[in-house]
């Protein structure tokens, strides 16, 4: 869940390897000369996402019952190697047909670079307030009494960084990447992932917004009425207003 993580804790392991994986990427198609592995990273993460987002929330009592005599190990396996690996494995296999070779004008470039550059910027934040729960949906998968104190699992509404500011910043930051990153590689098939994943946001966050407040009740509702979902207030959110 986007706001599920540990209150008050710094995760350097996961921010980095967010940041990492886009300066790696990135080095690689500068020595190429073309956009290719940045691309493909965007649309195998993404489209994973989308495939485990639509196979989770839609099921958690589903997978909450599959998981409570098992681990997070299991739900990683079945996450990680089921659904995004699969899902990468074939994204990956089909690049050569949805890879543009025709290079975007210089202004889709300068926007797509911006556009990408913030976004990364934003997640990495995010990320190291929120951790591998940005990930691994385990807050919504190991909820209190079930399985989330064996294993570990966060259960604090994260209320840092820019979640001060506006309740969804990775989701809005996932969307301007795979926009910014569409508009770079001068890809149709990353413009319909784009608005795959806005399609399958519509479905997902009544959901997950339903389980916030059914776990952090009046306290997720101030949080709700003193900081947008989309749009970001200007003056970050002091802890006291929603306590």
């Amino acid at each position: 869940m986007s706001s599920i993580g540990a209150h008050g804790e710094r995760h350097f392991a996961p921010a980095a390897a967010w940041a990492g994986a886009f300066v790696v990427c990135g080095v690689g198609d500068w020595l190429l000369g073309r956009w290719v592995f940045v691309p493909v990273f965007v649309a195998a993460f993404y489209g994973g996402m989308i495939v485990i987002d639509l196979l989770t929330y839609p099921m958690l009592s589903f997978w909450r019952g599959w998981l409570r005599r098992r681990d997070l190990v299991a739900w990683y396996l079945v996450e990680v190697v089921g659904m995004w690996g699969g899902t990468t494995l074939l994204i990956v296999l089909l690049a050569p047909w949805w890879l543009s070779s025709a290079p975007a004008p210089l202004a889709l470039l300068v926007l797509g670079c911006l556009l990408a550059l913030v976004s990364v910027g934003i997640g990495t934040w995010a990320c190291y307030k929120m951790g591998w729960a940005r990930l691994l949906f385990a807050g919504a998968l190991f909820p209190p009494g079930s399985g989330a104190e064996e294993n570990g699992v966060p259960q604090r509404l994260v209320v840092e960084g820019p979640y001060r500011h506006v309740r969804n910043p990775l989701y809005i930051s996932d969307f301007a990447l795979i926009f910014g990153t569409a508009l770079l590689a001068n890809s149709h098939f990353l413009f319909v992932l784009a608005a795959l994943y806005v399609a399958q946001l519509a479905l997902q966050l009544p959901l997950e917004e339903r389980e916030l407040h059914r776990r952090f009740g009046p306290r997720y509702s101030r949080y709700c009425e003193q900081v947008p979902r989309f749009v970001p207030r200007i003056r970050p959110l002091s802890p006291g207003e929603i306590e």
